[in-house]
């Protein structure tokens, strides 16, 4: 029996079906011609011992489904594969060197404005939860990426970081999921449409990492399993922690320095990756939120509901939900940039570094306070300077059901 499932796990593994899968999906690599090094007479010499390698290892062809027929392999890029095999031991090197381009960042923050703040709190605290203990299980368990080749890794930024399981996964399947169920505790809604949603969201996210070749079967299916399993521990006290973080007197205090013990906490790693940078992100925007949601409602700006749940959806006002999002934007932005110009001259001056290197970002004595300060101070402002502001200008929600 465990023969078998050992068996299975190293199948899911294997990098051969994310290769085959983005194959079919129309993903080819492309290897880029490098300047030649070498002699005319050595280039011959290496070409023909090198090219009957690869020769023997490619398949015949690779079925491409938008055009209906074999890619074959031509001598163009069989030279191209043979530079790039004389020169890989050199690229590695330089890479090692060079930090790798962010190709982009998505946040989701601003959603949070438009729709219930008591729901979206508890979602931030779980988001939070999966993520911590996801970046922190990869990074203990080191299991690799897929291999590059046969896999074509199309989002550079995340290479060096390890790949089981996927935090991708978790959170596609974590986060819709907590939202459905935190939703159906309060709103009149079919909870199976609900259910579809957040399975359609989560097969989506799981496929497109697949796609993008930065994970393999194995990591998807066990951050999926390892999100259910998160959910199935936590969801039944996530009511608890809410009231106990909104009540507690010093709550906004506990909630910043609980953020610094668990950066501190977070298992350290042979060679500098993002993920303790994107940990520490997200535990930034989580504990300044919960602070600014302390804080107001320790000020009285957060109403009770007058009757209990289960209430009806109310269709929100769209221009206003449009005018908070721009402003909201702004804000947030305004606080992103002064904070974390302030943060990162202040560090460097204080360990004597220069503040235009990009690479003292790296050290992690500039980084946890560059990104967690940061971060801290969007968060808290997306729950505290943004709402007063709506309700300075007369645009916000209606918050007589939607806080508590």
């Amino acid at each position: 029996m465990w023969n078998k499932i050992s068996s299975l796990i190293f199948w899911l593994h294997q990098p051969d079906h994310v290769a085959r899968f983005q194959r079919y999906f129309g993903v080819l690599q492309i290897f880029n011609s490098q300047p030649d090094l070498k002699s005319k007479s050595d280039k011959k010499n290496f070409n023909k011992t090198q090219s009957n390698k690869i020769k023997s290892s490619i398949p015949n062809g690779v079925y491409h489904p938008y055009h209906e027929r074999k890619v074959t392999y031509d001598t163009n890029i069989l030279d191209e594969c043979i530079q790039e095999l004389e020169h890989s031991s050199s690229k590695v090197e330089e890479e090692k060197n060079i930090s790798s381009p962010i190709d982009y960042k998505i946040t989701s923050w601003f959603w949070i404005w438009n729709v219930d703040g008591c729901v979206a709190r508890k979602v931030a605290i779980l988001w939070a939860f999966f993520m911590y203990v996801g970046q922190a299980t990869k990074d203990i368990l080191t299991m690799p990426r897929p291999s590059s080749p046969p896999v074509v890794h199309l989002e550079k930024r995340y290479v060096k970081e390890y790949g089981f399981p996927s935090t991708h996964a978790m959170f596609a399947t974590g986060i819709p999921l907590s939202f459905v169920l935190l939703s159906y505790q309060r709103y009149d809604f079919p909870l199976w449409i609900g259910l579809i949603c957040a399975a359609i969201v989560c097969i989506w996210v799981c496929l497109s990492r697949i796609y993008l070749g930065m994970h393999t079967f194995l990591d998807i299916i066990g951050g999926t399993l390892y999100a259910l399993l998160l959910i199935y521990i936590m969801f039944p006290y996530i009511n608890t922690i809410e009231d106990f973080q909104l009540n507690l007197i010093l709550s906004p205090v506990i909630c910043f320095f609980l953020g610094i013990f668990l950066i501190k906490c977070y298992p350290s790693v042979k060679e500098w990756s993002t993920a303790r940078s994107d940990t520490t992100v997200i535990l930034g925007s989580t504990f300044g939120l919960l602070s600014a949601a302390a804080i107001m409602h320790k000020l009285g700006l957060l109403e009770r509901p007058l009757t209990p749940p289960v209430y009806s959806i109310i269709a929100p006002n769209l221009g206003f939900c449009v005018l908070r999002t721009i402003i909201g934007l702004l804000i947030v932005y305004a606080t992103r940039q002064l904070v974390k110009t302030c943060v990162l001259r202040v560090t460097s001056a204080l360990y004597g570094l220069d503040w235009k290197d990009p690479e003292i970002k790296r050290f992690a004595k500039v980084e946890m306070p560059y990104y967690y300060l940061t971060y801290f101070s969007v968060g808290f402002n997306i729950a505290f300077a943004c709402p007063l502001v709506f309700r300075l200008i007369g645009i916000n929600r209606d918050y007589s059901y939607t806080e508590l």
